[in-house]
Parts: C-alpha cells; sequence; structure tokens
C-alpha cells in the first residue's frame, strides 16, 4: 500500500513538471524555434564554408597543373596555388596530390 502512495505522489510530482515544461514551450515556442533554426543555418554555412575552401583549394592546383610546363607560369601558380590553400610552397605539390586523392572514390 505504501508502494502505491508514493507511486501515486511520484506520478503528481512527474505531472506537474510535464506541464510546467509544456507551459514554457507554449509560451516561448517562438524563441525556441528561433533557436532550432539558428542552429542548423549555423551548421549549414559551416559546411558550404568548408565544400568551398575544397573547391577554391582544387581549382589552385588545377591551374598550377596545367601550366606544370611553362616554367615561367608554373612558378607563378605554385604561389597562388600554395598561397589560396596557406600550404608552404616546398610542400604544396604533395597537397595537391593529397587533395587529388581525396577526390577520387
Amino acid at each position: 500500500m505504501r508502494n502505491c502512495v508514493i507511486l501515486a505522489y511520484l506520478d503528481k510530482k512527474l505531472l506537474s513538471e510535464v506541464l510546467i515544461l509544456g507551459k514554457f514551450f507554449e509560451k516561448n515556442l517562438s524563441i525556441v524555434l528561433l533557436g532550432i533554426t539558428g542552429y542548423f543555418l549555423f551548421s549549414i554555412s559551416s559546411s558550404l564554408k568548408e565544400t568551398s575552401q575544397y573547391h577554391s583549394d582544387m581549382r589552385a592546383c588545377a591551374k598550377m597543373k596545367a601550366f606544370f610546363s611553362n616554367k615561367d607560369s608554373s612558378k607563378l601558380y605554385e604561389q597562388k596555388a600554395a598561397l589560396n590553400a596557406g600550404v608552404d610552397i616546398n610542400y604544396i605539390g604533395e597537397y595537391c596530390k593529397k587533395l587529388t586523392q581525396q577526390n577520387i572514390f
């Protein structure tokens, strides 16, 4: 019998907490929805930024490889690719190699 009383008390307490939470969401629904929308927009923005950086690096590497036979243009595009990717000029060739290997599935 005592267990039933305790369970009834816990159910009433839980019910009151659920009602309080329900009232909170009812009053602040627009704020909660704005928060959720903001979170998803921020995550999409971050993903797009990473993708655009990847494509920019790929484009710079492709230009560097396209002018590989011409010494002057090769050095110029190598410097541009290193500057764009934020990699030391000594390692840009290896960076581009790994970048293109990632693109092959």
